[in-house]
C-alpha cells in the first residue's frame, strides 16, 4: 500500500470503499500510512487495510483529532495536546476503536445491547452499550449525524444476529490495551493519597498512567526536557563518557514518584523509553536549583539518574526529594524477626513440679525450693 496508498479502481483499497455502506469509508483512509490526513497517526508505520482481517470489510470510519474514547468513566487517549486522533471502525465483523498511538481494542457484536447518536457543534457522539457498560466514541462535528445514525443501526442489526459473547473486548493484534484490566484502581484512588503536589492532576496523571502498575498511587509528578543516565555503561555522549541524554522527541519527560518507586517515562516517536527505580534501589537523592530548571539526581549502585524538572516549582519539589527519602529510609528498614523464646514457660515447669511432688518423686524441701525459683521467673 505504501506512502499514498492503493487508488486503482480494480485495488482491494477502492473495492473495500465501493462496497462499505457509509461515505465515510475510502481508499486513502484504508492505505494512507503517513503524511497529509493522519499526520504521526496510529497507522504511520501500517495502513488500517493491514489491521482488517479475512473478509472484514468496513462500513464505517469515524474520528476525531483531539477527543479520546470513554469506558463509563474512564478516558483513554485525547487532549488538547495529544499527537494522535481518536479512530472508530465498524467492520462487518466488529467496532474497532484505536487512540494514543498504539491503544487498539475490539467490541464484539454479541456483547452489545444497545446503541445512541448525539449530534453538537464541535463533536458528535456514537454510544454503544453492553451489559452495564458505556463505550462512547466522539466523533469529528463535520461529520454526517445521518452516517452516524445509520452506523448505530448497523451495529444493533450485526448484534442481533451474533451469538452471546462472554466478554465485551478484546486487545488488537499489534497493539496496546485501551483501558487498564478490571482490577485496576481507579483514577480517583490512585490520586487520594497524603502527601500529594498539587501539580498532580487527573490531566497529569492520565498522561503517565500506562506505565504504572494497576494498584498504584501517585504522590508527585515532575515534567522536564530530558533524563541523563550515568554509570553501568550507559553509553557516551557530549556529556561525558558512559553517560547518555535521553530526551522526549514526542512530548515531555515525566517522572511519577510513586508509593514504591520513581518510574520515568520518555515519549519517543517510535515507543516510550520507560525507567522503573524501586525505593529500596536508591542510596541518595539531591536536588540541584537554578533560576529556571530544576534537576532531581537518584543515586544508585550501578547508575545514577539526572531528571530535569521544569514543573513543579522549586517548594513542591522540595516536598518530593524529603519523600522519596523518607521512602528510602522506609525501604532499608532492617525486618525484625520475631523468635520464640527456648526458655520452658515457668507455669508450665511449677505444674509438672507439683505432679513430681504428689507422686513422690519430689521431696516437700526440693519442691519448696524449686517452687520459689520458678516463682521468681513469672
Amino acid at each position: 500500500m505504501g506512502f499514498f496508498g492503493n487508488n486503482e479502481s480494480d485495488g482491494p483499497a477502492e473495492m473495500l470503499a465501493d462496497e462499505a455502506r457509509g461515505d465515510s469509508v475510502t481508499a486513502e483512509r484504508l492505505t494512507t500510512t503517513s503524511g497529509g490526513m493522519m499526520k504521526m497517526d496510529h497507522f504511520s508505520q501500517k495502513p488500517l487495510i493491514d489491521i482488517l482481517r479475512d473478509e472484514e470489510k468496513p462500513q464505517f470510519y469515524f474520528y476525531h483529532p483531539n477527543k479520546g474514547l470513554s469506558k463509563d468513566s474512564n478516558t483513554a487517549g485525547g487532549g488538547m495536546s495529544s499527537d494522535f486522533r481518536t479512530i472508530c471502525v465498524v467492520t462487518n465483523q466488529r467496532v474497532l476503536l484505536f487512540t494514543d498511538g498504539n491503544k487498539g481494542e475490539a467490541i464484539r457484536f454479541g456483547a452489545i445491547t444497545d446503541t445512541e447518536t448525539n449530534s453538537g457543534i464541535s463533536k458528535n457522539r456514537l454510544s454503544i452499550y453492553t451489559d452495564g457498560t458505556e463505550y462512547t466514541v466522539y466523533i469529528a462535528g463535520k461529520t454526517n449525524i445521518e452516517e452516524i445514525e445509520a452506523a448505530g443501526e448497523y451495529i444493533l442489526e450485526k448484534a442481533s444476529e451474533a451469538e452471546a459473547a462472554t466478554s465485551d473486548t478484546y486487545v488488537v493484534d499489534g497493539f496496546q490495551p485501551l483501558w487498564k484490566q478490571d482490577n485496576a484502581i481507579s483514577t480517583d484512588e490512585a490520586l487520594d493519597v497524603e502527601p500529594q503536589g498539587a501539580y498532580v492532576t487527573r490531566e497529569q496523571f492520565r498522561k503517565v498512567s500506562d506505565i504504572l502498575d494497576s494498584d498504584e498511587q501517585v504522590h508527585f509528578i515532575t515534567r522536564g526536557s530530558t533524563v541523563d543516565v550515568e554509570g553501568s555503561s550507559a553509553g557516551s555522549s557530549l556529556f561525558g563518557d558512559d553517560r547518555s541524554r535521553k530526551s522526549g522527541t514526542k512530548g515531555w519527560v515525566r517522572a511519577v514518584i510513586s508509593d514504591r518507586r520513581v518510574a520515568i517515562k520518555v515519549p519517543q516517536i517510535l515507543g516510550d523509553d520507560e525507567r522503573s527505580v524501586p525505593y529500596s534501589n536508591i542510596t541518595s537523592v539531591d536536588l540541584d536549583t537554578g533560576l529556571v530548571n530544576k534537576r532531581l539526581t537518584l543515586q544508585t549502585p550501578g547508575q545514577t539518574y539526572h531528571i530535569e524538572a521544569h514543573e513543579p516549582g522549586k517548594e513542591e519539589v522540595r516536598d518530593a526529594v524529603r519523600f522519596i527519602r523518607k521512602k528510602i529510609s522506609d525501604a532499608n528498614q532492617p525486618d525484625v524477626v520475631q523468635t520464640e523464646s527456648s526458655e520452658p514457660d515457668p507455669l508450665d515447669q511449677l505444674n509438672k513440679l507439683k505432679e513430681m511432688n504428689e507422686e513422690g518423686v519430689v521431696s516437700d524441701e526440693e519442691f519448696e525450693e524449686k517452687k520459689s525459683e520458678l516463682l521468681d521467673k513469672i
